[in-house]
């Protein structure tokens, strides 16, 4: 792109006073897990004080499980998953994490850099020693409650990863060959799995969006009654983005992102939401929820947000900050044929345009 080109501006107002997500406390959703062995071997005499500091931020994403907040060392928990999973799967993702909450009190900058590696390259997720020590820790736990081992290795799998760093890292379990213990059927915790997140109006927060040509070859006249009835969510996580809930459609907002960055940036997330939730309106979006972020209806959103993100005079650069929940949650061949699909180049610039 020239960089003669003139820069366009968005004539839309961004209401930046907006309210700061809170965390929710640990035992307010997980309660009883001070009494379970394979957490207190974690903690030791500390256990109670831990859980009890503890908090909770949610994310509300279909592909969203559980993790640290790396920035604060809270637990971060998908809600379609704390709402749908087995109670059995949750439990044992809560002893998990909570050997990583255990790795970061302790060995704080060993944990971060070790984070950060399979953060940038999610091919090394099961080689990783945190996620090898959390795991085969887990794994102990899992056939104490009598899972087999076929259970347990599917318990253990997500997505598809490298078949040499997954053999070894089934190696690194140790799975027992012999028959599994009794299966245990009734957990000495109570999972809450219900939230209420703090929902807006749409129009609150973003102003003048209703006069936009881009916006209006959406929805014609239905344009005001679609912004109206748009609900947002504001919340805390590490990528600068706005999506529509794959639940009920309201936005999903990051709360530091949509204070700081500037206007072009803030419309040009909005709009791709926008585009998002007309696709999947018509029809076009994916069969299965889970595969949304492949679907052509992804892909057609979003090459609607490069073409406008264009029209304003937007580098490759700039674009690509819009693309970084994606290039998390996709696995890097399917986001390189993505990036080639539409029009950008495979290197990615994190920096917010």
């Amino acid at each position: 792109m020239s960089s003669k080109t003139p820069r366009q501006r968005v004539p839309i107002k961004i209401n930046r006073k907006v309210p700061k997500p809170a965390l929710a406390p640990f035992t307010d959703h997980f309660q009883g897990f001070e009494r379970v062995e394979a957490v207190r071997k974690v903690f030791g005499d500390r256990t109670e004080e831990v859980l009890k500091g503890l908090k909770i931020g949610f994310v509300p994403n279909r592909q969203m499980y559980m993790g640290i907040r790396d920035n604060d060392g809270n637990l971060a928990v998908g809600t379609h998953h704390l709402k749908n999973s087995p109670t059995q799967m949750l439990y044992l993702d809560v002893v998990h994490e909570l050997v990583h909450i255990n790795q970061r009190m302790t060995r704080r900058k060993w944990f971060h850099d070790e984070f950060m590696k399979f953060i940038e390259d999610r091919g090394l997720y099961y080689a990783s020693p945190i996620e090898i020590q959390a795991y085969e820790h887990t794994v102990r736990e899992a056939e104490r409650i009598g899972m087999s081992r076929d259970e347990i290795t599917s318990y253990l799998r997500i997505g598809d990863p490298p078949a040499n760093t997954w053999r070894k890292f089934l190696k690194e379990m140790k799975l027992s060959a012999k028959q599994p213990n009794k299966r245990v059927t009734r957990f000495p915790v109570k999972i809450k799995r219900e939230t209420t997140p703090k929902l807006y109006a749409f129009t609150e927060f973003f102003q003048g969006f209703e006069r936009l040509p881009a916006v209006r070859d959406l929805f014609g006249d239905s344009t005001e009654a679609v912004l109206a009835g748009i609900k947002v969510q504001f919340v805390d996580i590490p990528w600068g983005t706005i999506y529509p809930n794959e639940d009920d459609g309201h936005f999903v907002i990051t709360h530091g992102y949509f204070v700081k960055s500037p206007t072009t940036s803030v419309y040009l997330d909005a709009f791709l939401a926008l585009n998002l939730v007309k696709s999947f309106s018509s029809g076009n979006g994916a069969k299965d929820p889970d595969d949304l972020w492949e679907s052509p209806a992804t892909l057609g959103a979003y090459s609607a947000m490069v073409k406008e993100a264009r029209r304003l005079a937007q580098s490759d650069e700039q674009i690509l900050t819009h693309l970084q929940l994606l290039s998390f949650l996709m696995p890097k061949p399917a986001y390189a044929r993505f990036l080639k699909a539409l029009g950008l180049p495979q290197k990615q610039d994190t920096t917010v345009g």
